[in-house]
């Protein structure tokens, strides 16, 4: 009988360490949910028009309240300074992958400078789990290359520019063939200065003289001997 209840005493302490055990990694397996859904945000400093602009960007998965950032010093930009905008003065949140960029000094590239600006910062922003309130400090590098294409519908056609400027010249040459007295094709590239002009072509309609006109062989053959 002792032996009994002894096995059922050891079965009841086995069962409780076991749900013990799976609490425990469940209550360890959500923790860890939440650390990889909190807010995350990348820093990045690249040039726009001679501006630096630091952009902020929220990589994680919930939203970052009452972001402050300060921006604490500036070095290798030459002579510019710090000149900030409006942004890093006030708090502000991100959602998840929303960004915002703010100026933060003008760039002191010149033909006698070369520069590679970073700038140090002091971060402060609010996250909706554990321990809410986030702060640290760290540097921020310039970003010389561009990442991304910015592309723009202009609600043209380009596939057909070709065609058009192709067209135009043949336009304008035949314009041209009939001032200069000539017969060019589109594709003789040629520098044919013409020894005929308009005034001379109204003068002889006036005198009532016929104007010559070079077919194609003999204005190339003319251009090769001026050569």
């Amino acid at each position: 009988m002792e032996n009994a209840n002894l096995i059922a005493l050891i079965s009841a302490i086995i069962s409780a360490l076991s749900l013990l055990i799976t609490i425990i990694f469940n209550i360890i397996n959500q923790f860890k949910i939440i650390k990889d859904n909190e807010p995350q945000l990348a820093f990045s400093l690249k040039n726009f028009d001679g501006k630096l602009l630091l952009l902020i960007e929220n990589k994680g998965f919930t939203k970052a309240k009452n972001i402050k950032v300060t921006i604490n010093k500036i070095h290798n930009n030459g002579n510019c300074n710090l000149q900030e905008d409006f942004i890093f003065n006030i708090p502000f949140e991100l959602a998840p992958s929303e960004k915002v960029q703010g100026m933060v000094a003008f760039l002191g590239e010149s033909l006698s400078n070369h520069v590679f600006p970073f700038i140090d910062i002091n971060v402060y922003y609010e996250k909706p789990h554990f321990i809410k309130k986030v702060k640290y400090d760290r540097q921020v590098f310039f970003t010389a290359a561009t990442e991304n294409k910015i592309t723009v519908d202009t609600k043209l056609d380009f596939y057909n520019i070709d065609k058009n400027i192709n067209n135009l010249h043949k336009s304008l040459l035949r314009l041209a063939n009939y001032f200069d007295g000539c017969s060019l094709a589109p594709f003789d590239e040629l520098n044919i200065l013409s020894d005929q002009h308009f005034q001379q072509d109204l003068t002889n309609a006036l005198n009532n003289q016929k104007n010559k006109t070079l077919y194609r062989q003999d204005s190339i053959k003319k251009r090769i001997i001026k050569k």
